[in-house]
């Protein structure tokens, strides 16, 4: 079998350095992939990045992994890819001097890694996640539309989230569960995540997960009910620049909108926003957008397209919106109800019942 680049590498540095660094071997089966495919060895972290890669021969590939802190801490897969749209690919946690043996194949069901404690546990947990998601697709799956539905797959989620949280909890001390309480924090529970950083071993204080987690709370801290806004500046429509706080000081009332073009749910969202635009405007009600789209062309058509009445702003820069990192916006629709002083009294607010609650609340 050929070795891969990162392997002759590793063998080369061992022989220049005079001694021996630990690795991480991966010696994997592919039940439904060619001989002669690519096998690729990637990272994920704001996308994916490809380490190295080998060809399978005889169903086979393998791997040497430098159990580095880098690698032991990142999220790590060996994949496959068919097409730009098809892929498999599983998740390795490196550990020290391991030899694991992987199973790659396009059935996700029957991906495992073995050959370490990690990896167990590893694959314990993606077992019960994809039993909570198959029992969500069957749901999804079916005819009925009715309320009774919805509500079987909310309390199936929430019955995953609950299991997640617990695993997380269970596994602080290892990069299992410190991976998992830096992703989903913005699924779990804020309480739990609080008490989850408390606990963290300090192992993980200089962990890249847990260091932004701790960066965007306290931006989150800075953003919320009670504090003031803080402002920017973005280019309207026209080009011209215009601050957010410039719109807030028109109105008794302000419901930031953060949306784009590409969005489906914040499309979904704009016609009940419309509604309670158009009954409350003339109270003082007033909203502002600001959109995370990259292409200005996408973005005026949209704002056309969609009738949108009130004014809008953008840096055009995508997810690298300034306004992300300001208010620690992690997905989109999101939104912020203002006063016209400035104060932020919701953030985020789920559900145009509940916003127009708080819309009677502060126009009385």
């Amino acid at each position: 079998m050929k070795k891969s680049l990162l392997t002759l590498s590793l063998m080369l540095l061992t022989a220049a350095s005079g001694f021996a660094q630990s690795t991480c071997k991966v010696l994997g089966t592919t039940p439904d992939i060619d001989d002669g495919e690519t096998i690729y060895l990637e990272k994920l972290e704001k996308g994916l990045s490809r380490i190295d890669s080998t060809v399978v021969e005889n169903g086979q590939f393998a791997f040497s992994i430098p159990a580095t802190k880098e690698f032991m801490e990142s999220t790590i897969l060996v994949s496959h890819r068919r097409s730009l749209r098809e892929g498999a690919s599983t998740r390795v946690i490196i550990e020290p001097d391991a030899t694991l043996k992987a199973t790659l194949t396009y059935d996700y069901k029957k991906c495992r890694v073995y050959g370490s404690p990690l990896n167990y546990i590893n694959n314990v947990y993606s077992d019960k996640i994809i039993e909570y998601s198959e029992r969500i697709k069957q749901l999804q799956e079916t005819s009925d539309d009715s309320k009774e539905k919805e509500q079987q797959v909310e309390d199936i989620y929430n019955e995953m989230v609950k299991y997640q949280q617990e695993f997380a909890y269970q596994n602080l001390d290892n990069i299992l569960g410190a991976y998992l309480v830096s992703s989903y924090s913005m699924v779990f529970d804020k309480d739990f995540t609080a008490k989850c950083l408390a606990e963290l071993p300090e192992k993980w204080n200089d962990y890249e997960g847990i260091i932004k987690l701790r960066e965007a709370l306290s931006v989150e801290a800075k953003t919320a009910e009670g504090q003031p806004i803080t402002d920017f500046t973005m280019p309207d429509p026209k080009g011209k620049d215009v601050s957010l706080s410039q719109f807030i000081k028109k109105n008794k009332l302000t419901l930031v909108d953060f949306w784009a073009s590409w969005c489906g749910p914040c499309r979904k969202a704009i016609p009940g926003v419309k509604a309670l635009y158009e009954k409350y405007k003339k109270q003082g009600f007033g909203v502002v957008g600001v959109s995370f789209d990259s292409k200005k062309e996408a973005w005026v058509k949209a704002i056309k397209d969609l009738d949108l009445p009130w004014p809008q702003m953008s840096d055009l820069k995508g997810w690298d919106c300034a306004a992300s990192d300001l208010y620690n916006i992690k997905a989109i629709p999101f939104t912020l109800l203002v006063t016209k002083d400035g104060t932020i009294v919701a953030r985020n607010i789920d559900g145009e019942e509940l916003l127009e609650q708080r819309i009677q609340e502060y126009l009385k």
